[in-house]
Order: C-alpha cells, then structure tokens, then sequence
C-alpha cells in the first residue's frame, strides 16, 4: 500500500499497529479532492471547511496556530516551510479493522477501478531496500543543551512557570533519502499506536508517535498526555527495576499532574458543567524502547461548542507546552533555536459524523525533497527537579528508534 501512494502528491495514512486504544487498525486517503491549506484565520477557516462538507477529512495542525490561539509570534529558523495548516477531502480512502478492509470512492472511479485499485495493492511488494546511514548532526551542542536547561530552572525558581516543554533539532543537509522507505522502516521498528505518513507535495512527515492528543466520540471527548519517561531494559529484573522507578517518582509524578490541570482547565471550557474528569492517572504504558506515564481526561462538548471549538481551546497540547501555557510558550521560542512547525502539532481524521481522532507529533522525521533538508526534534518536561544530564539522556533514549533508522 504505501509503495502505491508514491502516484500521489498528498496524502495521509494512519496506522493504529493493532492497538487496542484505536479504533481503526490502519486508514489512508488519497487522491485529493477538495483542500484548506494556508490561511490568515485558520481556526475559522477550518470552520467553514467542515460545515461545507459531510465527508471524512484528513490534515494536521502545526504547533505555530498558537500564534492564532494567544497572541504570540514564531521567528526562529525555519528549514522546512509546511503550510500552517493543511486539511482534505479525498477520492479514496482505505478503511482497515482486524481482517475487514473497505474502500470508499467518489463518482470518478468505477468498481471496476476499484477492484483494479485492489489488486495493485494486493499485489505490490513492499520496498525491502537498506536506508542508506545519513549522518545526523545536532542543532544544540549537549554543553548548550544543559546550559539552557540551567537558565530554564532560573524561571522555575522565579515562578515564571511550573514546567517547560524544551526540545532539540537533530538534522541532516544535502539529504537524499526514500520517505516511502523510511516511513516503513520507521514504524516496523517503533510499532507506534499513533503512527501516520503525510505528504503534502515536497513537505513528508513520518511519525511513529504513540500519544494521542485528542479524540471525539459522540459527545465525548478524550485526551490523553505523556508525561514521565524512562528507558526500556533488555533484562527483565532490571525493566521491571525501571518500572517501578518511574511509577515512584516524584518528578515525575509531578509533571504528569500538573499537565493533567492544564488539561482539565483546557476542557472546561467548551465541556458541559462538571463533565470534565480523570479517568485515569499516571497509568504505566510500554512501548518499544520506553516506558510511558499517560493520564487520560475526559469531557462531555457543552451544545453551544464546535469541534474547531474543542480543538482551538486545547491546542497546543498541554504536553507540549508546559505550565502556564502562555508564559511556556514564550520560553519555548526564546530556548528553542528552530521552529517547531508540525513537530508537536497533530494529525488525524474528521468523519462524516464529525467525531475525530488526532495524535501528538512526536518521535517524527520531516523531510523536505525539494531542499533535501531532514530532521526530528526531541524533548522533554523541565520542572525545578530536572536533573540536565538526565533530561539529555532522555532526549536520546526517546530518540532511539530514529536513530537506529537512520544510522544503522
């Protein structure tokens, strides 16, 4: 399937690799029909997209709509240049849960263009091509890296903030490299339950994220943040040695709890009166190279609210942000040396009964073909316990599965 989507110069694919947190296994749209990409007012641009139509729709938000959220301004660097904002109505698109695999498309293919469609599908074989090593050099010397950390913890002793998100840019110039190929390696390796491909003309994302960010059903709305880290051990004593360090740690207990405030202060305000609930905090989630604290928050949407209205009153993701948001949001961009552009955004679907899935895009490459200019960002929650040397080695083990793809 996804050698077949090489024809095409937008897509976005959605692979849940089986998780029991998905409600779809795996879900692709391409051949697009109708577009919302750029925008001087994207939230009510998004708007009028979706009341304009009752089809399913596929795009992402990049993390610099907080300008349009909170009077804010992003001036760093910016090598890949994605649209703001991008969404689409699609031609077709690939609908797969367990055994069950359904195709819908519009009048301008026949079944028996379908059924073709299917067979090509059915019968092309996955590029089993080795991903040439790319050499990645770091945007932030790791002597930089801590230092900023240091002047950070100078705002967490102040009271500027409670917690910062603070990521770093890892990158590679003159980058010639297969994201098709990529992206199947990638997520062979990570097994992530929020992966997702996009292509929109030069721009690719490939993401093997395992947060989602938000989710819609019904009336119900759900988010679900990562805060607290630590890295898988090989040896069975000394995971589950790992397991229990994380669950009884205090730090990061805190940042989990404290991102679950924001959440819930987020929510409220387009949730019914007192509907806005923990379901669950600081669960332990295993993954292929880390272990995971995930809370999850719920709401019932208040009548009055719209989804862009659900969107527009969380976004950015709490997780990625820090506390308080704003003030974190202005101490992101004077720390952080690039522009976060779709790293930390979301991508996801919208169906035809307006319920949503988005994810949080994090352990993601960006690639631009055009520049040949490559990329991933990575971080982590700075509170006033933030050991620098600790954060950095988090950096890197969160990182791992990236840099095995590309260095191996």
């Amino acid at each position: 399937m996804i050698e077949y989507l090489r024809h095409y110069d937008s897509f976005c694919l959605l692979d849940s690799n089986a998780s029991d947190s998905n409600s779809l296994d795996f879900l692709v749209a391409f051949s697009q029909e109708k577009e919302l990409i750029d925008s001087l007012d994207p939230f009510l641009d998004l708007e009028m997209f979706l009341n304009k139509s009752s089809d399913w729709m596929f795009g992402y938000l990049t993390y610099e709509l907080k300008n349009y959220v909170e009077e804010l301004s992003s001036d760093n660097l910016d090598l890949h240049k994605f649209p703001i904002i991008h969404f689409f109505t699609a031609q077709i698109i690939i609908n797969v849960k367990k055994q069950d695999v359904s195709i819908s498309y519009t009048n301008n293919f026949s079944s028996r263009d379908i059924d073709k469609l299917f067979s090509i599908i059915c019968l092309t074989n996955e590029n089993t091509s080795i991903i040439p090593p790319v050499s990645i050099k770091s945007r932030v010397e790791k002597e930089d890296y801590i230092n900023n950390i240091i002047e950070i913890k100078k705002h967490l002793k102040s009271g500027d903030i409670y917690e910062m998100n603070y990521c770093q840019e890892f990158y590679s110039d003159n980058c010639e490299i297969d994201p098709f190929l990529l992206f199947s390696t990638l997520n062979t390796i990570s097994n992530a339950p929020f992966s997702s491909f996009y292509r929109i003309n030069e721009h690719f994302c490939i993401c093997a994220s395992p947060e989602r960010y938000l989710k819609k059903t019904g009336s119900r709305i759900i988010s679900q943040p990562i805060k607290g880290t630590i890295k898988k051990s090989d040896n069975p004593c000394l995971d589950k040695e790992n397991q229990n360090i994380l669950l009884n740690s205090s730090k990061d207990l805190s940042e989990n709890v404290m991102i679950v405030d924001l959440v819930r202060n987020d929510l409220s305000r387009i949730a019914k009166k007192g509907t806005v609930k923990v379901d669950e905090l600081t669960g332990l989630y295993t993954y292929k190279d880390v272990h995971h604290l995930i809370s999850t928050i719920s709401c019932e949407l208040d009548s009055k609210s719209t989804i862009v209205d659900a969107i527009q009153a969380s976004f950015p993701m709490g997780s990625m942000t820090g506390a308080p948001k704003i003030k974190a949001m202005e101490l992101i961009e004077k720390f952080e040396d690039t522009l976060r552009g779709l790293y930390s955004g979301s991508i996801g679907y919208i169906n035809p009964e307006k319920d949503f899935d988005f994810n949080v895009v994090i352990r993601s490459v960006f690639y631009n073909q055009q520049s040949q200019y490559l990329s991933f960002m990575v971080g982590g929650a700075i509170t006033i316990d933030s050991d620098p040397e600790l954060e950095y080695e988090e950096c890197l083990a969160k990182a791992k599965s990236i840099f095995k793809v590309l260095t191996q």
